[in-house]
Parts: structure tokens; C-alpha cells; sequence
């Protein structure tokens, strides 16, 4: 295949020339599109000659680098890598010159001599746009109100690419698309691969000042019988995903509405670890299935990658000092959840489910009038409920089947939940209130069978709670204690901020006193 070398990445051509190189009509070719008319025309080399090459069918004549892509990818690689580097390049594709593109290649058909034609353009005949199993779809909207639009499928038997802008753009609203490129790709590729890989963060990275939204849609299919499905919009608001696929399904949505509640990047680290570590412990307890956790976990990371520059505090804004943020993870608020696909692992019982659904969230409450009577309140919670079948020793295997000699086994049900809730108030800028409350609870309840006949069922619970008021943490002195100076009470702040992470298992919880 031969590159393209041009100043402009799309070509719409006026001989005969066509995707991948400076082609020559073939011997009895018709030279004018249109009209329904097809058009071959030499690329050089046999399309199904022994190099594997195969004759192509395009929609028109328009030749550019997506073009050249399509056609090294329908030739060189299996369906599930057939949008492989072609979503990043056609974004380039319009921020480089602001143009709409429409393309669709698939192979000839099988009248069409190996050794005599390599391309056909047939304008009428070819159109493969939304035929493809594997779609994706990509809407950015500018600030001006532009909306641009990529589509994007591939199947079998074809491959097909659109770009669509409903106004005319500016250099810099070109720039701001083309710096999304890569992350366009990223997210296309994570998609396609086996198992699916959830890959978000550079395009919550977008330019808010040049442009409003973005929004993003993924349908794979993973085999003959399971798709993966992904939806994905970010705005100057708010972050939010769902996905679902053979795995299990998941939804999360992160509430950028609040920016005075934000921390430090080190803050924000701290807690998004801390959140994931959660979601590591649950797994565990719960028996999660490793790909959904992954899955969740990726996209978690990602939605709360930078949220940006703060926009300028309104005039008499409440602000966060160093004491208010000691209390408060420095993440923005969000909802998130996922489950995992059930599954009947059990054919003598199949009522009995494993199963796994993880919920995860955190509201932050700011009040008062002006900086002086200010309260700051934060809530984290989560819950597990989980089912599993064990063997009943550690180092067994369990194979499950209609006979009775495999159904020694214990069946598991996980209940836990836990919270975390903070709270300072001021009023006439004199700290009156600071708490922190912590609960944490884990139920399991184990039915044990042996030859298929229940011997035993015990639910073991297992709790924790706890109350601290902080007033004489952050204020010794109203206690007789020392002023602490600047360096003691920085130490003491991080101390504190370190206990108020949510945390699922009740012998992790503070003590009632600091």
C-alpha cells in the first residue's frame, strides 16, 4: 500500500485517483463518478494475490490518511481491529481542515479479477454506515454550538467512517478537537480488546472553555452471542458512564457542580485510592468477578481524573479553609455502582445465584449565608450484597454437577454496608460544631451441604459504629490544653483527614477517641 504524501489530509479527486496512492485508470475503467456508476481503478498490486491483499469497494474517490487506514485495516487485521488507529485519525482529519468525510470500503465482489483490479468505487451500491457490529459514535459540541459528530463501524465484511460538523468551526475549535484525538482512540481500543477495558480519562480532559460536551457511544460485539455497550458524557457539570457487557454492568456519575468542595491533587489522590481500595476489599469478600472489577475500577479512575481550573468564586462565596477540608475527601460528589453478571454455577440448584452488586457514593452539603456561619457536611456509604459457592475446605476444588458426591459445597451470602459522615459548623465565624460518625457492618450467612443435603446454616454478624466530636481535636485550648502552632496543627489536620476515608470493615474504624 502506498502513502499518501499531501498537504491537505482529505482529497476529493477529479481523474481517477483513489484511496492509498497516485492510481491510474485501469484499461476499459469508466473515468467520471456518479450516477450510480463504478469505477475501478489500479492500486498496483493484486487485490487476492498471495500477499492476502483483497479487492476493495469504496464509496467515492476521496482519498485521505482515515482512507489509507480502513484499507491497511480491512486487509491486515480481524474485525475486532478493524477501527484500530482510524477514530484517533479521523478526529485529526476534521481539526485539520473543518471539512464533513464519508467513506465505506468492502471487499469486491468475487467476479472481480485478483490479478486485474485492486478497487471499485461504486457510490450506489456501497454504503455499509451503521451495518457494521462494532459501532462508535463521538459527539462534541462547542461552545459556539457546533455539534460534530463521528461514526464509526466495522463488521466482516466492511468498514465505515463519517464525520459530520452542522457549522463551520474555528482554528480554535479545531485545535481543542484534534488534542482529543488520542484519547478518542485510547477509548476505541480499550473497547475492542478481550476482555473489554474501560479507557475514559483523556476524554473527560477536553478544553471547557472552547468546548461544552462531550459524548461518546461504544458497541462491540464481544462474540456470535454477547455485546459490550458503553455510554459516556462529560460536561462542565457533570461526568457520567454506563456500561454492560458479558461481564456485568455498571453506571457512574460524578457531580462537578460544587468546585468549592474540591482538594488538592494529593487530596484527591488519597481518596480516590482509598475509594478503590474498597472496592478491592469487597471483591474479595464478595467473590467478585476479576474483568467487572477492573472494568469498574478503570472507569472510577478515569472520571475522577483533573477536574480542570474552578471557574472564579462568585463575590461573598463560601470558601473551604484548611480546617473544613481536614473534614471532607476533596473529591468531587458522585454516585457509582456495578454488578456482576449472575450466573447458575450450581445445576442441582439453580436458584442459587452467585452473584455481586456494589454501590458506592459520597454527597457533600455546604450551608450558610456568608463565610462566617458556614457548615460543611459530607457523607460516604457503600454496600455489598454478594452470593458465592465455596467448597467446603480451602484447599478443595469445587466441580459442581448433578451428582450427589459433588455437592459438598458451601453457598455464601455477603451483606455489608458502611458510612461515613462528617460535619463542621461555624457561626459568627466561631467554631460551634465538628463530629465525625462511622458505621460499619458485615453479615454472612453460610449454608453448608453435604451429598446435596443441608448440614448446617449460621449468619455470623459482625458490626462497629462510632462517634467523635472534634471540637477539642482541632481546638485544644477550649479544653486547657496548648494552642497548637502552625506546624502541630497541620500534623494534626492530615492525622484527622486520614480517618475520615470510608472503610468496610469494622475493625478498621478509628476509636471513639482520637
Amino acid at each position: 500500500m502506498t502513502t499518501i504524501t499531501s498537504l491537505n489530509r482529505t482529497t476529493a479527486s477529479t481523474s481517477t485517483q483513489a484511496v492509498g496512492g497516485n492510481y491510474t485508470s485501469t484499461p476499459g475503467a469508466i473515468s467520471t463518478a456518479g450516477n450510480g456508476s463504478s469505477t475501478v481503478v489500479s492500486l498496483g498490486a493484486g487485490a487476492n494475490d498471495a500477499s492476502g491483499q483483497k479487492a476493495l469497494v469504496w464509496e467515492n474517490r476521496t482519498r485521505s490518511t482515515s482512507a489509507t487506514l480502513m484499507a491497511q485495516n480491512f486487509n491486515n487485521a480481524a474485525v475486532s481491529g478493524r477501527l484500530k488507529g482510524l477514530g484517533g485519525e479521523l478526529l485529526k482529519q476534521v481539526a485539520y481542515d473543518g471539512q464533513n468525510f464519508s467513506q465505506t470500503v468492502q471487499q469486491a465482489p468475487s467476479g472481480v479479477q485478483a490479478n486485474t483490479y485492486d478497487m471499485l468505487v461504486s457510490p450506489s451500491q456501497v454504503s455499509q454506515h451503521g451495518m457494521g457490529d462494532n459501532q462508535i459514535a463521538l459527539t462534541i459540541t462547542t461552545r459556539s454550538g457546533v455539534k460534530v459528530e463521528l461514526k464509526l463501524d466495522a463488521g466482516e465484511n466492511s468498514i465505515a467512517v463519517e464525520a459530520h460538523a452542522d457549522g463551520e468551526l474555528t482554528e480554535v475549535e479545531r485545535k481543542a478537537l484534534g488534542k482529543l484525538s488520542e484519547a478518542f482512540q485510547k477509548s476505541i481500543d480499550g473497547l475492542t480488546e478481550d476482555p473489554p477495558r474501560v479507557d475514559l480519562e483523556g476524554l473527560t480532559q477536553f478544553d471547557s472553555n472552547v468546548l461544552s460536551s462531550v459524548d461518546l457511544k461504544g458497541e462491540i460485539k464481544i462474540n456470535p452471542k454477547e455485546t459490550q455497550r458503553l455510554e459516556f458524557h462529560a460536561d462542565a457539570g457533570q461526568r457520567t458512564v454506563s456500561f454492560a457487557g458479558p461481564a456485568g454492568s455498571a453506571k457512574i456519575g460524578v457531580d462537578l457542580s460544587q468546585p468549592a468542595s474540591w482538594g488538592s491533587k494529593e487530596q484527591q489522590a488519597k481518596a480516590l485510592n482509598n475509594y478503590l481500595k474498597q472496592v478491592d476489599e469487597a471483591g474479595m469478600r464478595g467473590q467478585g468477578n476479576a474483568t467487572m472489577i477492573k472494568m469498574f475500577k478503570d472507569a472510577f479512575t478515569g472520571m475522577n481524573a483533573d477536574y480542570g481550573t474552578p471557574p472564579a468564586a462568585a463575590p461573598n462565596s463560601i470558601a473551604l479553609t484548611k480546617q473544613d477540608r481536614a473534614l471532607t475527601t476533596g473529591l468531587a460528589d458522585f454516585n457509582a455502582s456495578f454488578s456482576q453478571a449472575e450466573v447458575s454455577s450450581n445445576p442441582a440448584r439453580v436458584t442459587e445465584k452467585d452473584t455481586f452488586a456494589y454501590e458506592l457514593s459520597q454527597k457533600t452539603t455546604i450551608t450558610g449565608h456568608s463565610q462566617l456561619d458556614r457548615g460543611i457536611s459530607q457523607q460516604q456509604q457503600s454496600h455489598l450484597k454478594a452470593h458465592y459457592h465455596a467448597p467446603v475446605k480451602a484447599d478443595a476444588r469445587l466441580a459442581l454437577d448433578l451428582s450427589p458426591n459433588s455437592q459438598n459445597y458451601k453457598y455464601v451470602t455477603i451483606d455489608d454496608s458502611a458510612s461515613s459522615s462528617t460535619n463542621i459548623a461555624y457561626d459568627k465565624g466561631v467554631l460551634i460544631k465538628a463530629s465525625m460518625e462511622m458505621q460499619a457492618s458485615q453479615t454472612s450467612r453460610v449454608l453448608k451441604y453435604t451429598l446435596g443435603k443441608l448440614q448446617e446454616d449460621v449468619t455470623t454478624p459482625h458490626g462497629k459504629s462510632m462517634s467523635r466530636d472534634l471540637i477539642s481535636t482541632l481546638e485544644p485550648e477550649r479544653d486547657g490544653g496548648e494552642q497548637l502552632n502552625d506546624a502541630e496543627r497541620d500534623l494534626m489536620l492530615s492525622s484527622l483527614n486520614d480517618q475520615i476515608f470510608l472503610k468496610s470493615n469494622p475493625d478498621a474504624l478509628p476509636n471513639e477517641r482520637g
